[in-house]
């Protein structure tokens, strides 16, 4: 904490498992730069409500690099909690049955991050992509 900070009022964020989830997920969706109404509602979903999450996530991401975000966001959780975020995530980034190079890209450092193997993430992977094909019913 450096000496003026007491007068800038600022404080550090401690993220619970709920604003982690959050932040990782805003930090997903808006890999490509666009947040439209689809991922907004997402987002409402994972957050349930809880605006302190919201809050708490958005000022970590504007506070943080990428990076230091993901790593806030790995400490936070534990193992159970880092392969149901991954789930979240993996949805979240193919729920439109394109999966972006941004996001791709976000997803591989998450997973590095939160120590999960591809081999753990492929069934993961299989049953969203599978959820998220409508083409079947054409």
């Amino acid at each position: 904490m450096g000496i003026f900070d007491k007068l800038k009022g600022s404080k550090t964020i401690q993220l619970t498992p709920k604003s982690a989830l959050v932040a990782a997920a805003i930090s997903v969706i808006a890999s490509d730069g666009v947040l439209d109404e689809a991922e907004l509602r997402d987002l409402a979903k994972i957050a349930r409500g809880d605006k302190s999450a919201v809050n708490d996530a958005v000022q970590v991401l504007e506070g943080n690099s990428i990076q230091e975000t993901m790593d806030l966001v790995a400490k936070c959780l534990n193992e159970k909690q880092r392969m149901a975020a991954m789930a979240i995530l993996l949805d979240l980034a193919m729920a439109d049955g394109i999966l972006a190079g941004n996001e791709q890209k976000i997803l591989q450092q998450y997973m590095e991050k939160f120590g999960i193997s591809e081999t753990a993430i492929k069934p993961l992977i299989d049953t969203i992509a599978l959820k998220n094909d409508f083409s079947v019913f054409s």
